[in-house]
């Protein structure tokens, strides 16, 4: 060959074993042209960004500035409504909008249930109404006594005769109305009788009349329980500060079931 090449050694600066083989090229105004292409880059960037200078003037920086863009914004819930409005004020026949024809649909609905209501009440008949009372043939006996609080009478009524038989009678109607106005024992009440009136207090006898066929009643509906139940109810519904002369001590009442013997 007739050239002689020369080889010269590349020095390259070492660290930490990592050999600086890449170049840094820095771009500087007074590079030439390349300077005028940033500046052509410059101008061709949307007016939104500005070019500005920073520290010595030796490098070009492009700083973004936002812009905050506030949309137009309509609210759901009031085009909702709107639509909603439009859609019942529609014309469904003749003059009748959709609001109309729901109104008219609801009152029928109502109507319907009401009429209905009132034919099954007025034909509805209940099975436990219908008895026959000539089928009760069975006699139940119960008797007790009460006391009077505000009692007026002496401990010997027959020194009052005429007042004694008032009270006597006032007590029985009293009795009598209590079961006779009761749901459950009205149909078996027969008859109720204050045997004696001393010391305040008040002996009677109640009489109930029941089919044969009583093993229920016996033990649920006529039973002492029930019976007694029912009047000592009526003794604490009274007005203790009326000053009736009728009034009852509630906790005085007491009740068995008797057994009446035929002479």
């Amino acid at each position: 060959m007739g050239d002689d090449l020369e080889l010269n050694t590349i020095q390259g600066v070492h660290d930490n074993n990592n050999v600086a083989s890449d170049v840094c090229v820095e771009v500087i105004p007074e590079n030439g042209d390349f300077h005028d292409h940033v500046n052509s880059v410059a101008h061709e960037v949307s007016p939104l960004l500005s070019t500005s200078q920073v520290g010595d003037g030796s490098r070009a920086e492009l700083s973004v500035d936002v812009v905050n863009i506030e949309p137009v914004t309509i609210s759901k819930d009031k085009t909702e409504l709107q639509r909603v409005k439009r859609e019942l004020n529609e014309v469904v026949v003749w003059k009748l909008k959709v609001w109309m024809v729901i109104l008219i649909v609801l009152f029928l609905i109502a109507l319907i249930v009401a009429v209905t209501l009132i034919v099954c009440a007025a034909g509805y008949d209940n099975e436990d109404e219908k008895y026959d009372r000539s089928s009760f043939v069975v006699e139940r006996f119960f008797r007790g006594n009460f006391t009077l609080a505000n009692n007026s009478f002496t401990s010997h009524p027959l020194t009052q005769p005429d007042e004694s038989e008032k009270l006597l009678e006032q007590l029985k109607q009293q009795l009598t109305s209590v079961y006779n106005s009761s749901p459950a024992l009205a149909r078996y009440f027969s008859n109720v009788t204050i045997n004696n009136f001393r010391d305040e207090t008040a002996q009677f006898e109640l009489q109930f009349i029941i089919p044969s066929e009583n093993e229920q009643l016996v033990c649920y509906t006529l039973s002492r329980e029930m019976v007694k139940g029912v009047l000592l109810q009526h003794f604490y519904d009274q007005d203790s500060d009326a000053g009736d002369h009728l009034y009852v001590i509630p906790t005085s009442l007491s009740i068995e079931v008797w057994t009446k013997r035929r002479i």
